[in-house]
């Protein structure tokens, strides 16, 4: 659908750069050759020119368009695309060349430029420099328009995913009746002045207020991200006690680095409310390895009996919704499940 609207308006607008830019060349020519001798030259073989010209021209469009532009057009990338307009330069001459050269001089014996042969192909580079700045020009600012539009559209849809996955995380990942069995719990165990439960207090604060309050941006630092799934495996651990068997382990050097929020918690919570995480002799293992540019989940845990594994769901949906958005191709997510364990990996941009 994107492409067919992209293709309709860049031919539409195509065409009309191409009028314009004849008319004006006409109206030049009229003015400084007169009239008369201007509309004598219109004939097959002006015809003709403009038809080869037409041609090289959407040939250079598209090649720029496709190819060039989303590579190159870019602020650390100049002399790239400096180096590719000659390169459109070339295959504009190339393309011109052969239909006014050899196609035209075979059907028509004529040629475009009969001063000078010896020269030709100099006469033809020197000439499509100046022809190929137009559809570079028009065909990039097209390209930066669609993507502006297409970026804006992201930027929208990111912030409705961003909502959904704090509401899902209310919703779901936290479920209510767990966490007011953990405050019961908690209650009791203060009410009988049992000061290191003060720390689950203050735990379950810390969490709903990062889900509450602080995962406003798209983008949270790392560190958090990664406290903020400890809090919520204390809970866990909580509730099973000595039978609570699931093994984080955190590897690499944490800076400075951001990820899209609530992104870990769907791995840890796939793990906790899907898996089998009360057996010593089956424990499940969370292994986040922090590199330069990216990072790297994995999970592996055996499957709950109780539970339908992975059943389609919001949460799973958002978060590969939104990873397409965030990074289109660059990451890689999978899903496995073999002998009763369930393995799931991410490895994406920092």
């Amino acid at each position: 659908m994107k492409w067919n609207q992209e293709l309709k308006y860049n031919i539409l607008f195509g065409f009309l750069f191409i009028l314009i830019g004849e008319t004006w060349s006409f109206s030049v020519q009229m003015f400084f050759y007169g009239a008369s001798e201007r509309w004598e030259q219109l004939n097959l073989s002006g015809f003709l020119l403009f038809i080869t010209f037409t041609i090289s021209y959407f040939t250079v469009y598209a090649l720029n368009y496709l190819v060039f532009a989303p590579r190159f057009l870019k602020l650390d990338k100049i002399p790239h695309y400096i180096a590719a307009f000659f390169m459109m330069v070339l295959c504009f001459a190339a393309v011109r060349f052969f239909l006014e050269e050899i196609v035209g001089f075979y059907l028509f014996g004529t040629h475009n430029y009969n001063l000078d042969r010896d020269n030709i192909v100099a006469i033809y580079l020197i000439d499509s420099t100046g022809y190929t700045l137009r559809p570079c020009l028009y065909s990039g600012l097209m390209y930066l328009f669609f993507r502006y539009k297409e970026n804006r559209e992201l930027v929208s849809k990111l912030k409705t995913q961003h909502v959904e996955a704090k509401m899902a995380m209310l919703q779901s990942q936290i479920g209510p009746h767990f966490l007011f069995n953990t405050l019961n719990g908690f209650y009791s165990d203060l009410y009988d002045t049992n000061p290191k439960e003060a720390e689950g207090v203050l735990k379950l604060s810390k969490l709903l207020r990062y889900v509450t309050y602080e995962v406003n941006e798209s983008l949270m630092p790392l560190k958090k991200e990664i406290t903020f799934i400890k809090d919520y495996l204390y809970f866990y651990e909580k509730r099973y006690e000595k039978d609570f068997s699931v093994q984080l382990s955190i590897q690499g050097d944490l800076k400075q680095q951001k990820l899209p929020s609530l992104i870990l918690i769907h791995f840890v919570e796939n793990v906790c409310k899907h898996g089998v995480i009360d057996d010593p002799s089956k424990p499940a293992k969370i292994i986040i390895t922090v590199h330069d540019n990216s990072l790297e989940v994995l999970t592996e845990n055996f499957i709950s009996s109780a539970e339908k594994y992975m059943d389609k769901g919001i949460g799973t949906q958002n978060i590969k919704s939104r990873l397409n958005l965030l990074f289109k191709d660059n990451y890689e997510l999978t899903y496995s499940s073999e002998n009763d364990q369930f393995h799931a990996k991410l490895i994406m941009p920092l």
